[in-house]
């Protein structure tokens, strides 16, 4: 049987522009074909268990979820324990190979980097409202190593990296002087789960990044994004996983910098880089 990819993307409005760069025919790799299904674009009260997009391609099959859709429409659309909670049986139902987590993502930097992509297999998670009652996840595991094979990221090398950046979108605030995407396998993910509040993330996200430089673990690899999905879907499964954070806003800046233009840019961003992936991976497979 042909591998199984499976790209899980946070919310319906990093979805569909996701989808849109992957489906775009002047900006998709020549070598990814359409979707042999496709369910976007999808309101925002969508809620349905059949992917949004799957492609079969020669050496392996890809699957395309958008987590938001799985969720329960009277829960907080960004609850982690309720994420856990619907993905686990969708992610056994699928039975992939490779998983690979998409969301948009805060720098760890003040330096401007907004519009690039990092691709990473390291998790870092820390509970960032305790006491929230619409998201209680219990973190039981601080630090998530890369599971993903040294060979499967060789892939993503200068020359993927190239094919990526140079179709890279600026987004309207705070662009990075040059959008790069880039990938490691110690490249790490800073998650910050349970906050449901928007006005909290500032104070939750310095907490976390603290939190990781407290960390004496030599394996905790180096940090490149802090966001609230990438560490939920590690925990969901013990197949191997990459994440692939787009850069919104500046480490510290999320007010100032995120809007719904800017969230739009980082998610077709991240479609760009995928796609590209795609290829290279298909490669792998054969």
């Amino acid at each position: 049987m042909k591998p199984i990819i499976e790209i899980c993307v946070n919310k319906y409005w990093e979805c569909e522009p996701f989808l849109n760069a992957m489906v775009n025919p002047k900006l998709r790799p020549a070598e990814l074909p359409f979707p042999s299904e496709l369910h976007s674009p999808k309101d925002k009260d969508n809620r349905m268990t059949i992917p949004r997009a799957v492609y079969d391609l020669k050496s392996c099959k890809v699957i395309v979820r958008c987590i938001e859709d799985l969720m329960d429409r009277s829960k907080n659309s960004s609850s982690s324990e309720e994420k856990y909670r619907v993905l686990p049986a969708v992610i056994a139902g699928d039975n992939p190979d490779y998983i690979i987590s998409v969301s948009t993502a805060e720098s760890v930097d003040t330096v401007p980097n907004n519009g690039s992509v990092f691709i990473g297999g390291t998790f870092f998670l820390f509970d960032g409202d305790p006491d929230n009652p619409e998201s209680h996840l219990v973190i039981e595991k601080e630090l998530f190593v890369s599971n993903i094979s040294g060979d499967l990221f060789a892939l993503f090398d200068s020359t993927f990296s190239n094919k990526v950046s140079e179709k890279l979108i600026p987004p309207v605030n705070y662009p990075a002087p040059k959008m790069t995407c880039t990938a490691s396998a110690g490249y790490t993910s800073i998650g910050v789960q349970n906050v449901t509040d928007y006005s909290k993330y500032e104070k939750a996200d310095k907490q976390a990044f603290e939190a990781f430089r407290k960390n004496n673990s030599p394996k905790k690899g180096m940090p490149v994004s802090i966001e609230t999905t990438h560490g939920v879907v590690r925990m969901c499964s013990e197949k191997p996983v990459m994440f692939v954070s787009p850069i919104t806003d500046r480490y510290g800046c999320f007010d100032e910098d995120v809007t719904d233009t800017q969230n739009y840019i980082a998610g077709f961003n991240a479609g760009i880089a995928v796609a590209e992936m795609l290829i290279s991976l298909e490669a792998f497979f054969k």
